[in-house]
């Protein structure tokens, strides 16, 4: 067990801007698509102006998530 090397002592590099970029559009996108999708089925109307604030702050809490390797 010696051999092992301590985990506290290995830094990850930030992923890329590009990688991250990419990722959070991705995901965001898809939970747009979802949103536009699921709601009216269940007889609702999209709520813009939640998707206004809830987009934007996830967009930049996702890149930002993504760029320090917290995922």
């Amino acid at each position: 067990m010696a051999n092992q090397a301590d985990k506290s002592s290995v830094h990850l590099v930030p992923r890329g801007w590009g990688i991250s970029l990419i990722w959070a559009t991705a995901i965001v996108g898809i939970s747009i698509l979802a949103s536009a999708t699921i709601n009216p089925l269940f007889g609702r109307y999209i709520h813009w102006d939640w998707m206004a604030g809830i987009a934007p702050v996830s967009f930049i809490l996702i890149l930002a998530a993504f760029r320090r390797r917290w995922v």
